[in-house]
């Protein structure tokens, strides 16, 4: 036996003295607690039975949910393979025979009972029974809520008994999808029997061991006699639910006789009482076991013991008690043996969680309430430069820079004390060499038994180069902000300028294009006022010279006539000349009347048919209007030149505050893009002068669907 120490003999003394008092007791008061023993003996035993039941039933729910879980993964990975889905896609020999061959490996790898591939509308194609009597080929089970669940993309697991073979097994559903994993193609099942589950689970015993759905039907049981009868008494409706479901055959399913009577028990149908347990299964809602132990025999079996003694211990107590010192004394050296190893193995414990603490390639510190270091890792003390018996007692603070150490006193000690926990606190430590080095402290409280901190774990991560990076990033990013804005002021001002010469352009183009207008105005005057008179009086003058020669000379009277045909068409080029430079029907009527007056004539000199519409359209200045005809009349000469359209549309009105000039044609229009401008104003030149006066062109066309240009002008109301 093992050596004692002299405080284990002084244990060992004391635990037998009270052993003896004990004894003493015990034998006399025997007698008057024999019957309060008894009764508290067998209420512990039925607690501890109750108990251990329990803790069977713990084990056994554990166990039973991972028999029946185990083919999830395995369905899931046979519906993801692409030939079942081919089978589905198209379904021919091959297709099946490949997908035929691919459940026959299933089924014999995994020692299933069989694996089976159905269609959308729940018809068995392909099974690995396909050759056995009881084949599900061609089989119809879209009434299984297996298939169901599958069928809308809800893997589905379910606990019934065959339609065709007439066995229990779990079966695993799994949608089968198509390529895209959008579409459901079909449903993949396999079915593994609970018959090894029952054997392995539910063992031969006294006790009756019970798997019963949420109606009440016993699936699996240890009594081969109760299987698929209603546990409890059952209604009508669950009789009919269940004939529904075709869960677990066509019945009859009996009433197995038990029933729940008033003092909490189970009674079966000789009225003999059990003991009842049950616990539902993880993953099979509503689905429980149950335990029944019968309760005579239960109190026999604790009885019987405590009978067998309690005879002959009246007349040999002495003896027992004798007996009853030397178990205890025994047991007292064994105690004291127990504690001896718990203590061995406590600081075994201890030196490898030091061993850990110390090894850890991080920096480790422990403080006590007063904040001094209890303890650090070898990590701590390399980084920090310091030797070990320097660091030990000395508060944490007089490591940390002023500003840390005011921080952590007035602010993070009271907190930590307070919680017990901080995480992510800013310190900047101070190493032996006067180097700083930023680090991020989170430490956890160790707590007495009343619930006080006496001590800290703490793990500091240095985060100084961390630091430095973002304090970097930082400068750069002012640098840059700095740089954007400088840049930002200089777009300003180079925009500023760009304005003002635009806006001198724009000023410039303006006054061009209206003295361009008041000469033009000039020169159609001249040649209306002036030339027009003198052209005319030239042709009254030739008339008369036609009249006097036809008298003397008819030949010479003739070509006077030619002379006064001659005349009369000069003065009508004079007439176009002048209207076509200043239209006077634009300054005495307005723009309306000399936009119908420019198509009427544009019509009568072509073949081009040219329709004018126009709206209500506001007063509006010289300017705009002169502005708005020249863009319409450069638009339409522009199409009777190169468009060889035969409709020309040209539309004025007020739309939105604005005056819409849209002229249209069906002509074989142009690539807008690769224009290489034309005569005259041109398409620049009509842009500029909508610009001038504040509006905008836009200009539409593709190669044979005709042009259409559109200018709109917003007008003050």
């Amino acid at each position: 036996m093992k050596k004692l120490d002299h405080a284990d003999i002084l244990v060992f003394m004391r635990l037998k003295i009270i052993i003896l008092i004990l004894a003493l007791l015990a034998f006399l008061s025997a007698a008057a607690g024999g019957f309060f023993y008894y009764y508290s003996f067998r209420k512990a035993a039925f607690q501890k039975i109750e108990a251990d039941a329990y803790s069977r039933l713990n084990l056994l729910t554990d166990q039973l949910s991972t028999y029946l879980s185990e083919h999830i993964k395995p369905v899931k990975t046979l519906s993801g393979i692409k030939e079942l889905a081919t089978a589905l896609n198209n379904t021919n020999l091959e297709s099946i025979y490949k997908a035929n061959q691919i459940l026959d490996n299933f089924t014999k790898s995994l020692d299933l009972e069989v694996s089976y591939l159905m269609d959308k509308n729940g018809i068995t194609l392909c099974s690995s029974n396909r050759n056995a009597p009881d084949s599900f080929v061609g089989k119809d089970f879209a009434f299984r809520p297996y298939y169901k669940k599958a069928i809308i993309g809800m893997p589905a697991t379910y606990l019934a008994l065959g339609t065709t073979s007439r066995k229990r097994g779990v079966y695993y559903s799994h949608p089968v999808y198509d390529e895209t994993r959008h579409n459901v193609l079909g449903v993949v099942v396999i079915k593994a029997s609970v018959e090894f589950v029952e054997t392995k689970l539910f063992p031969k015993s006294d006790d009756t061991l019970l798997f019963i759905d949420p109606d009440g039907v016993i699936f699996i049981s240890n009594k081969d006699n109760l299987k698929f009868n209603f546990l409890w008494e059952p209604d009508e409706k669950k009789i009919q639910t269940i004939e529904n479901s075709r869960q677990f055959g066509n019945g009859p399913w009996a009433w197995t006789g038990f029933s729940k009577n008033q003092t909490g028990y189970v009674t079966d149908k000789n009225n003999a009482q059990y003991l009842f347990s049950s616990l539902g299964v993880e993953n099979y809602p509503d689905w429980k076991i149950i335990n029944l132990r019968n309760y005579k025999a239960i109190t026999k079996q604790v009885s019987k013991p405590f009978v067998r003694v309690i005879g002959p211990a009246t007349t040999s107590v002495l003896i027992l008690t004798g007996i009853l010192v030397l178990i205890l004394y025994l047991l007292g050296i064994q105690e004291i043996t127990k504690r001896k190893k718990a203590e061995k193995k406590l600081r075994l414990s201890e030196e490898r969680y030091r061993h850990i603490y110390h090894k850890t390639p991080v920096m480790l510190h422990s403080i006590d309430i007063k904040g001094q270091i209890i303890r650090v890792s070898d990590h701590w003390v390399e980084v920090m430069g310091y030797k070990r018996e320097n660091i030990i007692g000395k508060p944490l603070i007089s490591f940390f820079t002023p500003e840390s150490k005011k921080y952590a006193i007035n602010v993070i000690f009271p907190i930590f004390f307070r919680t017990g926990f901080c995480k992510d606190i800013p310190y900047t430590y101070v190493k032996k060499n006067g180097e700083k080095m930023d680090t991020l402290l989170s430490c956890y409280g160790v707590r007495d038994e009343n619930g006080d901190v006496v001590r800290s774990l703490a793990v500091s991560v240095d985060v100084t180069e961390k630091n430095h990076t973002q304090k970097d990033l930082q400068i750069a990013k002012e640098k840059l902000s700095q740089y954007s804005q400088d840049l930002e002021q200089q777009v300003k001002k180079r925009t500023f300028q760009l304005e003002k010469a635009q806006d001198n352009l724009k000023n410039l183009s303006k006054n061009i294009i209206a003295s361009q207008e008041r000469e033009k105005a000039l020169v159609a005057g001249e040649l209306h006022d002036h030339l027009g008179q003198v052209l005319t009086a030239l042709r009254i003058d030739a008339v008369w010279v036609e009249k006097f020669l036809k008298r003397f000379d008819e030949n010479a009277g003739n070509r006077a006539g030619k002379m006064c045909s001659l005349i009369d068409d000069t003065i009508n080029d004079v007439r176009d000349m002048a209207y076509r430079l200043r239209p006077r029907v634009l300054d005495d009527l307005g723009l309306v009347d000399a936009l119908e007056s420019l198509l009427s004539d544009f019509e009568n000199r072509s073949n081009v048919s040219c329709v004018f519409k126009h709206g209500e359209i506001p007063k509006i200045n010289n300017t705009l209007s002169t502005a708005l005809y020249r863009i319409g009349q450069e638009a339409v000469t522009n199409s009777l030149r190169h468009s060889k359209a035969t409709t020309i549309i040209v539309e004025l009105k007020t739309e939105d505050g604005e005056i819409v000039l849209l002229i249209q044609d069906n002509g074989c229009g142009f690539d807008v893009l690769n224009n290489n401008g034309i005569n005259g104003f041109g398409l620049e030149g009509m842009r500029e002068r909508a610009n001038l006066v504040g509006g905008k062109l836009d200009i539409s066309s593709r190669l044979s669907q005709g042009t259409s240009i559109c200018c709109k002008v917003k007008v003050k109301g």
